[in-house]
């Protein structure tokens, strides 16, 4: 029944892909497609505000929402399709059912960008029939995944780890920091954002901050609520703020009222950020490209390696204190123990940054690369050299 109730689905999104693309034709535009959240992403946004400013004509589409109700997803799914089909530029920063669905139907380029800065842990085809992972039967019945033309990773440090899990060739593998690399070593940048955040909530200023920063786990239990509350009392409140900067699916809240949780999530607070308290998450690498201390409290690290599998080795691979007791973490703070210099080698390999262009800029002159190569001679051209220029 459910292969069926697919089999009907991907039939009407290829049909109205079809009359959509012969009957409205393609526009000059690229579409980003996102369920991370229902606000659009950093990473689009910047790909964006280059497009427009430095090719002429050309538009770039953002369609963010989160898959929260099939039901209300189902229209959504639909307008994708139509913007698919009448676009010269696919980009994605996670799975997308209708892309992979439509797969080989789409004609233009389909750029994946992922949604993390660096990798951590398995997933995709790499963590099928895994707790935290799909199962391999919905896998194969959804086509997860397919249908790509490039998979952009920050380091070919882990182009085993990418391909593995997207399960494509390392030909169309591509080597780029996430457009949102440009802000994150901006010193300037930083700066603003940071006395923006402190106009915004003075109760910030005046202490440092530690942001703390774990990986969505799958499914939440108290044991997170718990280990969140174990570093709070650990903190000297008289010296340190405590923010919760949660991952962008998580739904997980505290009760405890001295962890600074409840803000707007359009700033984002990495940039408040004095030292960072993460896991297993990517977030590592962002706050490595600001030169932050990075701390990894790592409660679950039996569990977790265990139920997901991770491709780097914290103890060998990450030179930051690691320790399944937050007052251990709070010593190093407190003691300022870090070793930047080793913290910003270990960034260096895994995250890429160009030396002689802008990682938004790089990424839009492959997507341009794409479409000239996948369309008619002179089609592109024009638009092409205006990014060139």
């Amino acid at each position: 029944m459910k292969s069926l109730a697919i089999w009907c689905a991907t039939s009407l999104l290829r049909l109205i892909y079809l009359v959509c693309h012969h009957v409205i034709g393609v526009k000059d535009r690229f579409v980003c497609l996102s369920r991370q959240s229902d606000d659009e992403p950093i990473d689009f946004r910047l790909i964006r505000s280059f497009v427009e400013k430095n090719v002429p004509g050309y538009q770039v589409v953002i369609m963010a929402k989160k898959l929260s109700s099939p039901l209300t997803y189902i229209p959504h799914m639909l307008l994708q399709t139509v913007r698919i089909a009448t676009s010269r530029a696919v980009l994605l920063d996670s799975y997308c059912i209708v892309v992979s669905l439509l797969g080989k139907t789409i004609k233009a380029p389909v750029v994946q960008l992922w949604h993390a800065m660096g990798n951590m842990k398995r997933f995709g085809y790499a963590a099928l029939d895994e707790p935290e992972g799909r199962s391999s039967q919905t896998a194969r019945l959804l086509h997860m995944h397919e249908g790509y033309d490039s998979v952009v990773i920050s380091s070919k440090v882990f182009i085993d780890d990418y391909v593995a899990g997207f399960n494509v060739s390392p030909e169309i593998v591509f080597e780029s920091p996430l457009p949102k690399a440009d802000l994150l070593t901006d010193p300037r940048y930083r700066q603003r954002r940071r006395e923006e955040i402190e106009r915004r909530y003075p109760e910030l200023s005046g202490k440092k901050n530690i942001v703390y920063c774990p990986t969505f786990r799958k499914p939440s239990t108290e044991r997170d609520v718990l280990a969140l509350e174990r570093l709070a009392d650990c903190v000297d409140f008289g010296r340190y703020n405590l923010i919760y900067k949660p991952h962008p699916v998580s739904t997980l809240r505290f009760g405890d009222p001295r962890v600074f949780q409840h803000y707007d999530r359009s700033y984002d607070m990495l940039y408040a950020a004095d030292y960072v308290i993460s896991d297993y998450s990517s977030v590592i690498y962002e706050a490595g490209l600001m030169g932050l201390p990075v701390l990894l409290y790592i409660y679950d690290w039996n569990s977790y390696r265990m139920r997901r599998g991770l491709n780097i080795d914290l103890a060998q691979d990450v030179p930051a204190p690691a320790s399944a007791d937050p007052a251990v973490l709070i010593r190093h703070i407190a003691l300022n123990d870090f070793d930047l210099a080793a913290y910003a080698a270990f960034i260096r390999r895994y995250v890429v940054v160009p030396t002689d262009e802008g990682c938004t800029e790089r990424i839009v002159r492959h997507v341009f690369d794409l479409i000239s190569r996948s369309e008619p001679q002179g089609v592109a051209s024009k638009s092409l050299a205006e990014v060139a220029d």
